[in-house]
Formats: C-alpha cells, sequence, structure tokens
C-alpha cells in the first residue's frame, strides 16, 4: 500500500470512529433521558403505593373483618382489621401468635394444612358467641414455593342468625303456602262456580265470536234483550241482529279489532252505542264493550265482550232533552231577565227576554263580562259582592237601563256548582214601584174612607156584627138596642144561638141551623134568609140576615147584617090577606066570565034550531064553537092554582075532543092525534092559539074528508130552549084547493087565523105535504110582566 492510500485509509477511519462517538452520545443522553423518566414514574408508584397500603390499613382498620397472614408453621405475620376485637385481641399483639392459639377449634389444623399444600379454602367457626367465616389462600414466594397462607375472617354471627331465621320464616312460609294453596284450589272451584252463576245471572248480554263473526257464546240475557233463547243465537252472525243502517258499521269495528296481529300490544277498545233488533222486530238500544280473545300463544281466537241495555236511558234521555227543551221554551217564555254567570264575571247564558230587552242575540251574551252593556250599573257590584259573601242566595231592588229607559228590576240571585256559578232573575217591579207611590196615596185616601165608613157603620139603623168562630166579637150600637144589651160586655163572645129561641118557625133547631148558614156562608161567600131572634129580656122578633164571608189579617171572618122586619112581617100578612081575598075574587069573576060565554053559547044554539037557513046555522055553530074555546080558557083559570097561566096542553086536548063531538057527524071514521108538548101559557096568548086551533080543526072536519070515510087529524105543539112554539094543524084528507090563496081568504074562518096570528106576532105556513098542513110559529109571551097570584 502507498503512503497515499495509508492516509485516505487513516482520513477515512478517523471520520467513521467520530461518527460512531457521536452516535454513541447520543444514545446515552437518550438513555439517560429514560432513565431520569424511568426513576421519576417509579418514585411515583411507589408513593402511590404507600398511600394505597395505608389507605388499605386504615380501611382494614375500620372493616369489620379479620385480616391475617401465617408462615408454613401457622405464625401469624400479619394481623388487622376491627374483627380482631371480636377475638379479644389488639392489632398489634396477635403477630407472632399462632394461628391455632387465635382459633381453638380443631378444624384450623386441618384447613391450614390444606392450605400449605396449595389449596384455597373456606369454612365456618365459632369462636364464644361469635360465627366467623374464614376465607383462605396459600401465599407463595416469588419461585412459586408456599411460604405461607394468607386470610379474611368475617363475623357472620348475625348472617348466620338471620338465615335461622330466615331458614325457620321460609318453612313457616312454605306450611302456610301449602295451607293457602290448598284453600286457594277450593276457593277458585267456588269462584269458577260462581263466575258461570255471575255470567248466567248477569242483566248484561255476555257474547264471544270467532273470527269469521259467529256467535260461539252468549248468556241468558239473550232472552231478555233480544227475545231469543240463547241456542237460537250461537252459530248464527252477529250481525245478523243488527238494524240495516248500522250493519256496516259493526262490521268495519271488528274487522278492525280482528285484523290486529299477535304482536300488537293489547289496547282497550272504547264502548260504542249501537241499535239491534229483537225477535219481535222492535229496536233495542245497545251500548258494547269488546276486546281481542288471544290464545296462549297469541293467536287471535275471536272477539268476546259485553252488552248493556240501555233502551231505558235513551228514552230518559229524550225526555231529558224533551224537557230541558220545555224548561228552555219557558225560561225563554218568562217575561223576566234571566241570566247565568260564572263567578269570574262572566255570563254563561240569558234567556230570550233578556236578549231581546237588549236587542241582542243570546248567544252575544256568552263569555261577555257582565256589566260590557253599561258599565256604571249596578248589577255587576251586586253579582261581584254576591260572590263575595258567603251567602247562597241574595235578593236587592236595583235600577237598569234598558234602551234609554230607566226601570226598576228586583234581582234574585242563587248560587250553585258549589259556589262557581249563580243563577239571576230579574223581575221588572217598575209598575209596582209606581202602584206602591199610589198606594201610599191611596192608604191615606182609605184612612179617610175608613172613618167614613165607620161613621155609616154607626149610623146604620142595622144591626151589624162580626163572627169569629161561631163567637160575636164586635158590632155596632145600633145592634146593642135591637138585642136589648145595654153595653157590648152583654154581647160580645156570646154565640148567635143564645140570641135565638131554641126551634125557628119550620121546627128545624136554632143552634145547628146557625152553624149550616155559617158554614154555607164560607162555602159560597154571602147567604140570606130571614130568622127569628131573641133579646136578652126573652122577646122574639122576626128578622133578615145577611152572612158575608171576609178575610181580615188572615182570619177568617164572618159579617152579620141583622134587620129587624116585625113591621114589614105586619105588612105582609096583611097584603097575604088581602091578597087571598083577591084571588077568591078572581076565580069568581073568571068562574062568571065562563058562565056568561057559555049562557052566549046557549043562547047561540037555541037560535040556531029556529033557522032553516042551513048556511046561517053553521055560521052560528062555527061561532058556538068559538065562543066555548074562550069559555073552557077561564073554565081552566078558575080551576087552576095558578090564575094567570093554564096548562096548554091539556087545554087543546079539550079543545080539540070538544070540537069533535060538536061535528059528530063528520067526524065518524076520523081519528084525532094530538103530540103537546108540555107548557103553561098566559091567558093573551092561549085564547088566540084555541081560536086559531078552533078554525083550523073545524075547516078540517068540515071539508077535507069529502068522500072519505078515513082520515085523521093530527095537532103537533113543540117549544125549545129560546122559547119559540111551533104549533102545527095537518090533516089527512084532499088538501088545500089550489086556486086558493089562504092569506087572501075571503071566508071568516081563514081571515080569523091571520088576524089571530098577528096578534102572538107569529107567523103562519102552509106545507106542501099531502092533506092540509099548517104550521105557526111564535116566540112564547113573558108571563112575568103580568101579577102572578099563586094560591098556597
Amino acid at each position: 500500500m502507498s503512503h497515499s492510500n495509508q492516509s485516505i485509509y487513516a482520513s477515512s477511519n478517523a471520520a467513521e470512529i467520530c461518527g460512531t462517538a457521536a452516535s454513541w452520545q447520543e444514545k446515552a443522553d437518550r438513555l439517560t433521558v429514560e432513565l431520569s423518566n424511568t426513576r421519576d414514574r417509579l418514585q411515583a408508584e411507589i408513593d402511590r403505593l404507600k398511600q394505597d397500603n395505608q389507605t388499605l390499613h386504615a380501611a382494614v382498620s375500620c372493616a369489620p373483618i379479620f385480616l391475617w397472614a401465617t408462615d408454613k408453621d401457622g405464625r401469624l405475620t400479619l394481623a388487622a382489621g376491627k374483627g380482631l376485637e371480636n377475638l379479644g385481641l389488639e392489632p398489634g399483639e396477635a403477630v407472632g401468635e399462632s394461628i391455632f392459639a387465635v382459633y381453638s377449634q380443631p378444624e384450623i389444623l386441618e384447613n391450614i394444612a390444606q392450605v400449605i399444600a396449595g389449596n384455597d379454602r373456606t369454612w365456618n367457626t365459632r369462636q364464644g358467641t361469635f360465627i366467623h367465616e374464614i376465607r383462605s389462600a396459600p401465599l407463595l414466594h416469588a419461585n412459586g414455593e408456599v411460604v405461607g397462607a394468607v386470610g379474611v375472617s368475617t363475623d357472620i354471627t348475625e348472617r348466620e342468625r338471620a338465615m335461622t331465621t330466615l331458614s325457620l320464616s321460609n318453612q313457616e312460609l312454605e306450611d302456610k303456602l301449602t295451607l293457602q294453596t290448598a284453600v286457594s284450589n277450593a276457593a277458585l272451584a267456588e269462584s269458577e262456580k260462581k263466575y258461570r252463576n255471575l255470567v248466567e245471572t248477569s242483566q248484561e248480554l255476555i257474547w264471544s265470536i270467532d273470527i269469521q263473526g259467529i256467535l260461539t257464546f252468549v248468556n241468558s240475557a239473550a232472552k231478555r234483550i233480544y227475545g231469543y233463547e240463547p241456542l237460537e243465537m250461537i252459530g248464527r252472525r252477529f250481525a245478523d241482529f243488527l238494524i240495516k243502517e248500522e250493519k256496516a258499521r259493526q262490521i268495519e269495528i271488528f274487522a278492525q279489532l280482528l285484523a290486529r296481529t299477535s304482536l300488537q300490544p293489547q289496547t282497550p277498545n272504547l264502548p260504542y252505542e249501537i241499535v239491534h233488533i229483537r225477535k219481535d222486530g222492535t229496536p233495542v238500544h245497545l251500548r258494547v264493550n269488546s276486546i281481542v280473545n288471544q290464545a296462549e300463544n297469541g293467536a287471535i281466537l275471536g272477539l268476546c265482550g259485553t252488552a248493556t241495555d240501555i233502551s231505558d236511558r235513551k228514552r230518559s234521555e229524550e225526555a231529558l232533552q224533551e224537557a230541558t227543551d220545555q224548561l228552555r221554551a219557558v225560561l225563554d217564555a218568562v217575561p223576566g231577565l234571566i241570566s247565568w254567570v260564572s263567578s269570574d264575571l262572566r255570563y254563561i247564558g240569558v234567556n230570550q227576554h233578556l236578549a231581546t230587552s237588549f236587542k241582542r242575540s243570546p248567544e252575544s251574551f256568552v263569555g261577555e263580562e257582565i256589566n260590557f252593556l253599561d258599565k256604571g250599573s249596578t248589577f255587576g257590584q251586586l253579582i261581584r259582592n254576591f260572590f263575595h259573601s258567603s251567602c247562597q242566595q241574595t235578593s236587592q231592588e236595583i235600577d237598569i237601563e234598558i234602551n234609554g229607559l230607566a226601570c226598576n228590576y228586583l234581582i234574585v240571585a242563587q248560587k250553585y256548582h258549589q259556589g262557581t256559578a249563580a243563577v239571576s232573575v230579574g223581575i221588572d217591579i217598575t209598575e209596582r214601584k209606581r202602584a206602591e207611590a199610589q198606594k201610599s196615596q191611596l192608604i191615606v185616601s182609605l184612612q179617610e174612607s175608613e172613618c167614613k165608613f165607620r161613621s155609616l157603620y154607626e149610623a146604620t139603623s142595622d144591626a151589624v156584627m162580626l163572627i169569629e168562630e161561631d163567637n160575636f166579637f164586635d158590632c155596632n150600637l145600633a145592634t146593642l138596642a135591637i138585642f136589648g144589651c145595654s153595653n157590648q160586655e152583654q154581647f160580645y163572645g156570646k154565640k148567635p144561638s143564645e140570641f135565638s129561641p131554641e126551634f125557628q118557625p119550620n121546627g128545624q133547631d136554632s143552634c145547628s141551623l146557625a152553624t149550616q148558614k155559617i158554614s154555607a156562608a164560607m162555602e159560597t161567600g154571602s147567604c140570606r134568609f130571614d130568622w127569628v131572634h131573641k133579646r136578652l129580656d126573652d122577646s122574639e122578633f122576626p128578622a133578615e140576615v145577611l152572612l158575608n164571608a171576609m178575610e181580615i189579617n188572615g182570619r177568617k171572618i164572618i159579617q152579620a147584617v141583622v134587620r129587624d122586619i116585625t113591621d114589614r112581617k105586619r105588612d105582609e100578612d096583611r097584603i097575604k090577606a088581602s091578597l087571598a081575598e083577591k084571588e077568591v075574587l078572581l076565580k069568581e069573576i073568571h068562574h062568571r066570565v065562563k058562565n056568561n060565554l057559555q049562557v052566549i053559547s046557549s043562547l047561540l044554539k037555541l037560535q040556531s034550531r029556529y033557522i032553516q037557513d042551513s048556511r046561517v046555522s053553521e055560521m052560528l055553530k062555527e061561532s058556538q064553537n068559538r065562543v066555548r074555546s074562550m069559555a073552557m080558557v077561564h073554565e081552566q083559570l078558575y080551576q087552576s092554582k095558578d090564575l094567570s097561566n093554564i096548562d096548554f096542553a091539556e087545554y087543546i086536548q079539550n079543545l080539540a075532543h070538544n070540537l069533535f063531538q060538536a061535528y059528530e057527524i063528520h067526524t065518524e071514521g076520523v081519528k084525532l092525534q094530538t103530540n103537546i108538548a108540555p107548557c103553561s101559557m098566559n091567558i093573551d096568548t092561549a085564547v088566540p092559539c084555541g081560536l086559531i086551533i078552533n078554525e083550523l080543526v073545524t075547516n078540517s072536519l068540515k071539508y077535507a074528508f069529502t068522500g072519505q070515510t078515513q082520515g085523521k087529524i093530527k095537532i103537533d105543539f113543540t117549544l125549545d130552549n129560546n122559547r119559540v112554539c111551533v104549533l102545527a094543524v095537518s090533516d089527512s084528507g084532499i088538501g088545500f084547493p089550489p086556486d086558493l090563496d089562504y092569506r087572501n081568504a075571503r071566508t071568516l074562518g081563514l081571515r080569523l087565523v091571520g088576524s089571530l096570528v098577528k096578534q102572538i106576532r107569529g107567523k103562519i105556513e102552509l106545507l106542501e105535504t099531502a092533506g092540509t098542513n099548517f104550521k105557526i110559529t111564535f116566540s112564547k109571551q113573558n108571563s112575568t110582566s103580568r101579577r102572578q097570584l099563586n094560591v098556597k
């Protein structure tokens, strides 16, 4: 190698050495830093371990355990824990002692030996009154050699006691459970029986259907609700018993329930109302509850549920709605301001009258403040104070302005809904207020009038007295004079019967008769009668008594007015005597008139015997009949008790029979038929009617049956409630000549009939019937204007 090459080689080795030194220096620095960091971490770990050791020792010292460690000979190298106190040892005192001295039981030797042999052991040992659970494990050296044992002794005295107690309790519980199970099984059987009875006796329909909607069960309530026996319904579709309009809705509800899967949670089905059809075709309203019937694996088997007959409730609801509508109609018709107000002083509702009064609709008041129409209204303050008070009802008169008019109202308010609302009724007392003002004026006037009437009460000559509970308690001065009393004490407190004789003239007992009269006055309001009274000196006098029932301060009072009619009775007796004389005289006059008319009739009859002309003889005979008809009226009058009226039916019967006797040759084969309504007639009407019947029956007897051997004459008389009389005289003869006008006839008989009809203000008609039929209509004359004479 040349020198130059050696130089190059040397230079190259020096550079490599320098580079290597730098690299090692860098590694040394890095290792120094890592070593320093490792030392710091190690020191920190040592500090942590010391802290953990201190913490562990503190925890062990406080824990209710005995932590120990021994060498291979069983001597304690560690003894810590609060459990040493149960063994009567101090922590430092036990170290160095044998574990066999601490636990003197024989099993300690065997168990420690097993642990030294390398086995974990757990056992219980009793030391005095304490029971310890010992858990022990081998203590190993780093090379794996067993150098001792370590263990934890825990005081389980309380736990053992608790376990013993628990065991006893469990045994007792097991015995009770066995007994309870037997009882429960018996109760379950009884409950099942009761459940079956409950299902069958339930008033509600209990039903079940399969997934096709076929009924699989109904209880006996089906008979009451549907009229079907249960067996008649089972096997049919549930929808078969619905009205046509409800089937679609029911099927949809069942479909929604049956469409659920078994994975879906069981959700409650809200009850619904539906209308079914009974066996007799009548509807029945039901409230139905239904749930899904599932198997144990969750598969849907169908539906089951209950149905309640709510037909009565539906009828009640309809009746309630009708009653509500009626009540609303009544409230709207009430002429008062009715409103319902909540406790926050807002309207709940008003009636129609209130809304109309303010020219608004009832709905516009709802929710508004009660004084929204008039902020200064006293009604709002009244209701506000009412809600603030504890009163349930209040009333107050207030002034309200309605449509610009000031009105007075009596407001009556009543709380309801536990005081959270109130109803208010406003009664218009505007007129009453005005009336009260007028009443005040009237009272003054009445007081003045009372003074005047009191003066009249005392000044009247009639006895005026007041009776309460059948006793006199007030009277005027005339009463004392009439009954012969010198002062009021002799009159007050006495009964009416004490001022009467024992019997009245009619023979009735005065006491009982007076009670009857007072009762009659109480019932009818007044009673007037004649009475015989007795004065204090026992003298009697006739009187006219007027009883009037009245009410004074809520008491039923009888006012009696007694008038002494002694003079009037005396005058009446004289008048009756005079009247009896005049009645006898009047009867005698009628008798004489009848006799005179009878004489005239006889003279006419005698005269007719000397007349050869048959026409003149017939005229005399007719005149004789007319006179006889008038005489019969006077004959009946003097034979009757009533001298102003006669029995018209009897009069017509007698008159007709006399005519038949007078025309005996014309009446062969002719029969008389009468239909006379009972009626009394005065002489002013009876005489014209008798002459009319005389003329019409005479014409029928003379002319109606020419050429006939048989016939009938009929007399009808009726009287309706309006006192309209209808007299009809008809015959079955040849009929009235058609060319003869009965109104303008020249014959005396028909002219006389026309005049007599006018005299009684009647109307005559010739009816178009077979034969001849005259109908006379007239009003019965009122005979009360004439003096009626009664013979008693």
